[in-house]
């Protein structure tokens, strides 16, 4: 399912992630509370194309991802004890049974999200998941990839999964990477147990436009000229 979304955050990171300079590339982001789309550091407006998958029409769906392992929640755990994102059933009540999520019942395995640059057109530049659930007090370790399956970064986080498998949402945690040159895929896993993640999120990043040899040689043309003025002035006072 595809949502669009912006927040406050999400602006402060587009200046920084896209800029060309106040970020070094890839940038890890997390391990971040999540309890909805609003809390996600990515802006779509600053891409190309950007998808969000929450998984409440029970299909991992949107385009140009696959899983290699897993499935829907619902369609592969059964009806009961989901935990899915907070908002993702209507209302922020502490709770996530009533929504979907994504389930892999060997979450020590990890699931791998793929990105095709063949459908998307070109690869993701930002990506990321929420961890909701796992076996115990798990760690849980986010991997990325870029061009040509290049391992980007791998960062083991924890001291936020609280043990219990009722559908809680105060540990949820988005963990995400932005990598200009692009991302092929990422990969989350806990220390044991099942693993529960959601909103499956990924856009490619908006390329500013490039001002053509003429347009630069105008540009240069009118601050020499503004120069020579200036200088002109200066030497008339």
């Amino acid at each position: 399912m595809k949502t669009v979304f912006r927040n406050a955050a999400a602006a402060a990171l587009l200046v920084a992630g896209y800029s060309g300079a106040a970020h070094a590339d890839p940038t890890f982001l997390g391990p971040t509370p999540y309890v909805g789309a609003s809390s996600s550091p990515f802006d779509p407006a600053g891409f190309t194309y950007f998808h969000l998958e929450t998984f409440e029409d029970h299909l991992l769906n949107t385009p140009g991802v696959a899983a290699s392992a897993g499935g829907v929640t619902s369609v592969v755990f059964g009806p009961s004890i989901h935990d899915s994102v907070d908002a993702d059933d209507g209302v922020i009540d502490g709770s996530g049974l009533l929504g979907d999520s994504f389930f892999a019942g060997n979450g020590s395995a990890g699931v791998q999200f793929t990105f095709s640059e063949a459908t998307l057109g070109s690869l993701p530049t930002s990506a990321g998941i929420v961890w909701t659930d796992g076996g115990g007090a798990t760690s849980v370790t986010f991997s990325a990839f870029g061009p040509g399956g290049v391992p980007l970064l791998t960062q083991t986080v924890s001291g936020f999964a609280d043990g219990s498998n009722n559908g809680e949402t105060g540990e949820d945690r988005f963990l995400g990477v932005v990598n200009s040159a692009g991302i092929s895929a990422i990969f989350i896993s806990n220390a044991s147990g099942g693993m529960e993640v959601d909103h499956l999120q990924y856009g490619g990043a908006r390329v500013p436009a490039i001002p053509e040899p003429q347009t630069y040689a105008l540009m240069l043309a009118g601050l020499a000229s503004l120069g020579f003025v200036a200088r002109r002035r200066k030497h008339r006072g």
